[in-house]
């Protein structure tokens, strides 16, 4: 006679792996956008400096002219959406792995998580690479030769061009966090449970790292060094709807909308350090 063995579903769903936000320590939220979608932030210009003239009659302090501004405009742009649909029966017939809130929570992990963590650090390694800030040091790939060097040189450029000497935060790839492992330069002891929580693994000359995916980092790019004040990162909408047996669904409809950006103060690119692996 056959032998029929028995098989199950657990109720306990296999989630895909997943890595949390790594960019809230890079960006800010400085600017609303309350009411608009559109944000113009004004920098006012500074004087040409020069000699006081004693002899210069009404004109002592030179010629005066008004104070004249630049603006830069910041627009939103990202407006992402998804939408899927729980059946009753499946909801009914699957051991119950269907839970609306339980999905969202998997969608926001291992989508929209990764998508905008890749799309605040293209927007600084673009702006950075504008100013040429991803030629401090030579293009070329990590080895426990140049990570250390590389790394400082990027620091040091940073605070010769009058950027921030407080506050620095290193994204890094794992394999660029491994190499500088080796050197026994990372210090751990000092870091908070706060900043544990918000991805900070170490300390490297007062700059904290991140460690990051490398599929969330520009091709060839292995360490961006930056200032949260450099990018503005908006999340005007996120906003997710359970529809209950709408028409022609015996069951939930589930609608996700976010509207999200990031934008780079070209006043404070010097806050930036790129290396480029080639």
């Amino acid at each position: 006679m056959a032998i029929n063995l028995a098989t199950k579903f657990e109720a306990k769903t296999s989630d895909l792996l997943y890595t949390e936000r790594k960019t809230k320590l890079v960006t800010n939220q400085d600017y609303s956008w309350e009411g608009v979608s559109a944000v113009k932030v004004y920098t006012l210009t500074s004087p040409t400096v020069g000699n006081y003239d004693p002899s210069g009659g009404s004109s002592r302090y030179g010629n005066p002219t008004e104070v004249e501004d630049t603006v830069q405009t910041f627009t939103l742009s990202r407006d992402r959406a998804w939408t899927k649909t729980i059946d009753k029966s499946n909801f009914q017939d699957s051991n119950g792995v269907r839970k609306p809130g339980k999905y969202l929570a998997q969608v926001t992990r291992e989508k929209m998580i990764p998508e905008i963590d890749t799309y605040v650090i293209a927007a600084i390694v673009t702006a950075g690479a504008a100013d040429s800030r991803d030629d401090i040091v030579t293009d070329a790939a990590t080895t426990t030769t140049n990570a250390y060097s590389n790394f400082t040189d990027i620091v040091a450029d940073i605070q010769n061009n009058d950027g921030a000497t407080e506050g620095l935060v290193a994204l890094m790839t794992p394999a660029y966090h491994a190499v500088l492992k080796q050197s026994s330069l990372l210090d751990s002891s000092d870091i908070g449970l706060k900043d544990r929580k918000s991805g900070v693994v170490a300390m490297l000359d007062n700059v904290k790292i991140v460690k990051v995916p490398s599929g969330r980092f520009p091709a060839n790019t292995d360490l961006v060094i930056t200032h949260p004040n450099v990018t503005v990162a908006p999340e005007k909408l996120i906003d997710y709807t359970l529809h209950k047996n709408p028409q022609g669904v015996s069951g939930v409809l589930l609608e996700y909308r976010h509207r999200y950006d990031a934008f780079v103060d070209t006043n404070k690119t010097k806050n930036i350090g790129i290396h480029k692996t080639a």
